[in-house]
């Protein structure tokens, strides 16, 4: 297999995984990317140090803070602070993705559009290229499920220039949450994301700015807007090529996380190629897989609840309990006790723990 190509459609996190696991089988891997740089998808930026990114290497250089404790708020009460639980890194995501293509030996080429219908990469100067064996990673277009709007500020702050902490605020009213993510050194990213259009979510979002003293007067560098996969996992085939990433609904749907996920989805599925073993297969199989299930299946009965009973469900979890589904790690044994622990949510830790339990989780 030296040398051989493995083609790869989008240069987003799957297709950074996916190019990892072929170089790792002995194959070239070739990531056609239909933009002039990679990351055109604005996001949070954030990632999880939880030990499931281990096949891959994230440059020092394109880590623009790193994450210790997270602080939690409910319609502007002071739940809990995270410290200690878990890590994590705030990143440059067009450089660490670069990176990762990179050193996997891979090759990008850029404004290379991928025709879904005819399975062919156009690219500027060089006609069509058929592709008929690879990884689709083409994003949240291709995704047949649920999407929510997402919009961000990126600010100038001083403020923010040494914090080491996320801050989330819940709005149950709105099912979604805004957040603020520093990126130290003087910047930090505002935003919200929700089940409302763009222009309800932007009006949400100066709200929320205009309530903040820290934030109110910081200079604003620019905004940025995005719809976010969350209704699921949709996996199947784009132009003949195996859907991975936020395309398949790689996405944790509680919180909007793709990046982690997104990665991870990429390299299984591009592994699974390269091992002539059903991709399709080994993606559902996949403790990911679980986790968006999982997460699913919460967003839906947390739709089906009052803003008042939303309220109180996230008030009456644990620390650890909202630590766990939120990262999607699901260990089984761990969220029963943090359940168990926490005040009147008998039903649902029933109903989770059920589901959990028909998975296999242990």
């Amino acid at each position: 297999m030296g040398g051989e190509e493995f083609y790869i459609v989008g240069g987003g996190p799957a297709g950074a995984g996916a190019a990892v696991a072929a170089s790792r089988a002995g194959f070239r891997p070739v990531v056609y990317e239909a933009h002039e740089k990679l990351a055109a998808k604005p996001c949070g930026r954030g990632i999880p140090v939880v030990g499931d990114l281990d096949f891959i290497d994230i440059p020092r250089e394109a880590i623009l803070n790193k994450i210790k404790s997270a602080v939690m708020y409910v319609n502007g009460e002071f739940l809990f602070e995270l410290r200690n639980v878990f890590e994590g890194y705030i990143v440059d995501k067009g450089m660490m993705l670069e990176a990762i293509i990179t050193s996997s030996g891979g090759e990008v080429r850029y404004r290379s559009r991928f025709d879904v219908n005819r399975g062919v990469v156009r690219k500027p100067g060089e006609g069509y290229i058929k592709i008929s064996k690879g990884i689709f990673a083409g994003g949240h277009m291709y995704y047949s499920g649920e999407r929510i709007g997402a919009i961000q500020w990126i600010l100038e702050s001083r403020r923010y220039s040494d914090s080491d902490t996320l801050e989330i605020y819940f709005d149950t009213e709105l099912l979604g949450y805004y957040y603020v993510f520093p990126h130290g050194e003087g910047e930090v990213e505002v935003g919200v994301g929700g089940f409302e259009d763009f222009g309800r979510l932007r009006a949400r979002l100066e709200r929320f700015l205009r309530s903040r003293e820290d934030l109110r007067d910081a200079r604003r560098l620019r905004i940025e807007g995005a719809r976010i996969a969350v209704g699921g996992l949709d996996l199947g085939y784009a132009g003949g090529l195996v859907k991975a990433g936020e395309a398949a609904g790689f996405v944790l749907p509680l919180t909007g996380e793709g990046i982690r996920p997104s990665m991870i989805s990429g390299y299984i599925a591009a592994r699974a190629i390269a091992e002539n073993r059903d991709p399709l297969k080994a993606l559902s199989e996949s403790w990911v897989a679980r986790a968006v299930a999982i997460q699913r299946r919460i967003l839906e009965y947390a739709k089906s609840l009052s803003p008042g009973e939303r309220a109180w469900l996230l008030k009456s979890l644990t620390p650890r309990a909202h630590a766990e589904i939120a990262l999607g790690r699901m260990n089984y044994r761990v969220l029963a006790v943090e359940l168990a622990r926490s005040r009147g949510v008998a039903h649902l830790a029933a109903r989770l723990l059920k589901y959990l339990s028909s998975l296999g989780r242990a």
